[in-house]
């Protein structure tokens, strides 16, 4: 029967190794179909068949592996799964999952196809809810996302609903394409004669005031009408960069500034101002459902524009709707064409929001126009307070000096060094291109001789490409004795933050690997590569005692300037008034400076107002929680295990000090943790859920401690709690509370205030 077995294909290893694990599954699931065809059961006969069919890459690899775990078939293949299979990080798709939308290209089929294939990888209790919340979030219909919200429905009942919908759309599309041009021209007629009245007057590039009749900060017919006032309020020139007036009347500027805005007004019409001189023009490139569009970055624009050229030349074309708003040129009663709009995914860089786009007949992709609001979505504006920071700041890598970190290493520990760890091939490219950027960055360094401890890497994948090496520490950890220098508490951060009304907020680049390690203790960060052995010489994350000898270490740094508190890398700048945060922060930037670390520029905030650090958002007078903290709270759906219910619980005792009675609120739900109790969703726990959801989002906001000021403890006690709010001249400054033990709970109502 040997003989009459056909030919079957090796598995080359080298051919593509990035597509090594996909290739692998396929090749191994034609093997199985082969022998499974053939009749073959014997455990020992599919194993030489594995091998032999393998190819000699495949022989030449199970060589090496260990011989326990090639004695049998089954572990054979599971050991080769685990070679070729790269490891899935569940977080990590789970956040992937969470960034997904729907593409103008495709239909809600499409896009729940995608997002199944995704929630594979993620491990999902219930994969179905969290595909019908991704879907609800990322749908381009708001008809259909506020159906689904008002209603409770089943994700089957979702995509019932989005197939009728979008069947409905595309029979309305059919019944209204051969009158489009009509109703078009119907819907704006009216509109259009009156613009060509009110702006009949000529206007010219030049700053003068008509003699009454044009307005000296928009351009415009003076006086403005009551029910529309003037255009220019609250804008910036693009021509000076001061307020309330638009460039074209600009009186700074010495000849005619690019102009290019387009604005709404009561009507339909939409008008596009362009004066065209040779001055540069702030411009960007975004992505359109992955294809790289420029666009002019207009921040008095309220309408995305993209020319008919730009539009033919996508990959994925949307279906342009029927539209009968109007766009005109400025002082031109001469509409555009209007070919349609559509909705979809502009993405710029990590950030991404869905707009609509109007796309108009033109040749030229110059004329691409991002309005202000949805330049602001995605990073390109942004209002910052002007500080003088020294350029070398941001530059080069970081290592602070005179300052060496020793790790304090137990004897009594014995020396382990690990087996090397498989790197998928599909990844060693990139881990070759990571090693060789932290040798030339002075961050790690080659290790040669014999050496007692070495570690294994897991690799990580970063969201931006390449990869993260990460080193387990955890053997090694166990013979790293720790500092117990004490980390401060939200307490402590709120306390030194009390009176401040101006903040900065300083992010160090890489900060572990800015502090170097004392030669005689990197032998034991050595870690093991496919290209050798390598080990670092500064401290990096994984070490047990990295978090407190870093807070110690920069706190010598700084510890003598005023209005300075750090948490780790996070170097909070504060002040009572501008002048004496300015101080401050000088003198910190100065001090960093003249140690030679270096910042993180995307992360460091300055001279604002208020500041979100560690989940709450300090302001003048005030403190709140972050709000994404809140709202991702307020989204998660109600738990299906204790497990589940574990980590809400977790995250809302985060934010317990802004929850008056949380104790007594959240008794339902921590009885079902208890290991006597089986699990069992009821009513009381989902009231409970929803209580506590309510009363978070419904938060006010909580006003600092004063020592100064006189002080009111008002507390209470139920059946399942005992709770207690601070409070300062009315304003609340905490809330406190604690659940009761079974003993406690059996004490009389007077015991229990007492």
């Amino acid at each position: 029967m040997a003989n009459a077995l056909p030919h079957f294909p090796p598995f080359k290893i080298r051919e593509d190794e990035l597509s090594a694990g996909t290739r692998w599954k396929k090749w191994f699931q034609k093997f199985e179909n082969l022998i499974t065809a053939f009749d073959i059961t014997d455990e020992n006969r599919k194993k030489t068949l594995f091998v032999h069919y393998g190819g000699d890459e495949i022989f030449d690899l199970v060589d090496t592996f260990p011989a326990a775990k090639t004695s049998t078939y089954a572990a054979l293949k599971t050991e080769l799964e685990s070679y070729f299979t790269p490891k899935v990080n569940t977080t990590f798709e789970s956040f992937k999952l969470r960034k997904m939308k729907q593409l103008s290209s495709e239909n809600v089929d499409q896009f729940h196809v995608r997002l199944r294939a995704q929630a594979a990888l993620c491990s999902f209790a219930d994969a179905d809810r969290e595909i019908l919340a991704q879907m609800i979030e990322g749908v381009t219909s708001s008809k259909l996302r506020k159906k689904a919200l008002r209603d409770r429905i089943t994700l089957s009942q979702f995509l019932s609903e989005a197939r009728n919908e979008e069947l409905t759309e595309a029979q309305t599309r059919e019944i209204e394409k051969t009158d489009q041009a009509c109703a078009i021209t119907r819907s704006n007629k009216a509109n259009t004669n009156k613009r060509s009245e009110k702006q009949n007057t000529p206007i010219t590039s030049k700053a003068k005031q008509d003699s009454g009749r044009m307005c000296r900060n928009c351009g415009r017919i003076y006086p403005h009408p009551q029910s529309k006032p003037c255009q220019a309020k609250g804008k910036t020139c693009m021509a000076c960069k001061k307020p309330n007036h638009f460039a074209k009347v600009c009186r700074s500027k010495p000849k005619a500034a690019n102009v290019r805005q387009v604005e709404e007004n009561e009507s339909s019409d939409e008008d596009v101002f362009s004066i065209k001189s040779n001055k540069k023009v702030p411009t960007a490139t975004i992505q359109l459902d992955d294809h790289p569009v420029s666009c002019i970055v207009d921040t008095g624009a309220s309408v995305n524009i993209l020319t008919k050229e730009t539009f033919t030349k996508l990959k994925k074309k949307p279906v342009l709707r029927p539209r009968s708003t109007a766009i005109f040129g400025y002082n031109s009663d001469q509409r555009l064409t209007v070919l349609g709009c559509f909705t979809t995914t502009v993405k710029h860089r990590q950030k991404n929001t869905t707009a609509k786009f109007f796309v108009v007949d033109g040749n030229s992709s110059s004329n691409n126009l991002l309005s202000g609001d949805t330049s602001e979505k995605l990073g390109l504006i942004k209002y910052l307070n002007q500080v003088n920071v020294p350029t070398d700041l941001y530059s080069g890598f970081g290592k602070i000096k005179d300052l060496k970190i020793k790790l304090h290493i137990d004897d009594q520990v014995p020396p382990k060094a690990q087996a090397h760890r498989h790197i998928p091939y599909h990844t060693r490219k990139d881990v070759e291109r990571e090693i060789k950027r932290l040798e030339e960055a002075d961050i790690i360094e080659s290790v040669e001789g014999p050496t007692p401890w070495v570690s294994p890497i897991v690799i990580v994948p970063k969201k931006t490409g390449g990869v993260r090496l990460c080193v387990d520490m955890r053997e090694a950890n166990k013979a790293i004795k720790r500092e117990r220098h004490p980390m401060p508490t939200i307490d402590d951060m709120i306390h030194d933050l009390n009176g401040a009304k101006f903040f900065s907020r300083i992010d160090l680049q890489q900060a572990f690997h800015q502090l170097e390690l004392d030669q005689d203790s990197r032998f034991i960060t050595t870690f093991s590569t496919h290209i050798g052995l390598r080990r670092f010489k500064r401290l990096m994350f994984g070490v047990n005692a990295a978090p407190e000898m870093f807070q110690q270490a920069l706190g010598s740094i700084l510890h003598d300037i005023e209005g300075v508190t750090h948490y780790i890398d996070d170097i909070i700048v504060h002040g009572k008034t501008k002048s004496e945060h300015d101080a401050s922060l000088k003198k910190t930037l100065d001090r960093l400076q003249e140690k030679g670390a270096k910042l993180n520029k995307e992360k460091c905030i300055f001279g604002v107002q208020q500041l979100s650090f560690l989940g709450h958002t300090f302001g003048r007078n005030s403190i709140s929680p972050e709000p994404q903290k809140v709202k991702a709270i307020a989204n998660i759906a109600p738990p299906t295990s204790v497990s589940e219910l574990r980590s809400f619980l977790g995250m809302t005792q985060f934010v317990s000090r802004y929850i008056e009675g949380y104790a007594t609120i959240t008794e339902p739900l921590r009885t079902l943790t208890r290991k006597s109790e089986t699990w069992k969703w009821e009513k009381k726990q989902g009231n409970a859920f929803a209580e506590l959801k309510r009363k978070l989002t419904n938060v006010g906001v909580m006003a600092y401690f004063d020592p100064r000021k006189a002080t009111e403890i008002m507390v209470d006690a139920s059946p399942h709690g005992l709770g207690a709010m601070l409070i300062q001249e009315g304003r609340v400054v905490s809330y406190a509370s604690r659940s009761l033990t079974g003993v406690e709970s059996r004490y009389s109502q007077t015991e229990r205030e007492m």
